[in-house]
């Protein structure tokens, strides 16, 4: 049943609605409602959206830490020869930081730009034609994209930290590793 109130006489409706009607086992759908159950639903979708985000972030970043390590052990020659030549750790560190973090960078952006493109053919091609629209510029969904970089320059900065920190400089140049 569709009940509509006279002007001005909504709130009185909707509690007489909600308190009355709960007593013959019926539901009353009002606006406020309807809201509620409608900011229950989004919270709920984007809390499950952060928890798969945040799992796939930490897997992403355990496995390039692996790699990363993998990649630095087999290049710890040329850091130990370049510790030895009087390059301070920290610098090293700082240097192969920043090709983790270009890399990290450049994979997001194409990332970005594919999906960007994927959007806008959808955009064109299926919502437009039926009346609906993307805001391809809301930034809340670019945010959940953040995570997984972040976590992979974290995880790959303390990796390489790591790595460089245990670093002998003495017995790679003597070649005794």
């Amino acid at each position: 049943m569709l009940v509509a109130p006279e002007p001005g006489e909504k709130a009185r409706v909707d509690a007489w609605l909600e308190t009355e009607l709960a007593d013959y086992g019926v539901t009353a759908l009002t606006y406020e409602k309807a809201v509620a159950g409608f900011r229950r639903d989004a919270r709920n979708t984007a809390l499950t959206i952060a928890l798969i985000e945040g799992l796939l972030a930490l897997v992403a970043a355990v496995a390039l830490a692996v790699l990363d390590y993998i990649l630095m052990s087999q290049r710890q020659r040329e850091f130990g020869l370049l510790h030895a030549l009087g390059y301070q750790r920290l610098s090293l560190v700082w240097r192969a930081v920043q090709e983790t973090a270009y890399t990290t960078a450049t994979a997001w952006g194409i990332s970005a730009v594919v999906c960007l493109s994927g959007l806008l053919y959808l955009q064109l091609r299926v919502f437009v034609p039926r009346g609906l629209q993307i805001d391809l510029l809301n930034p809340l969904p670019w945010l959940f994209t953040l995570p997984i970089p972040v976590a992979v320059f974290l995880a790959s900065g303390a990796t390489v930290a790591r790595m460089l920190g245990r670093l002998d400089p003495v017995s790679i140049v003597e070649r005794r590793t």
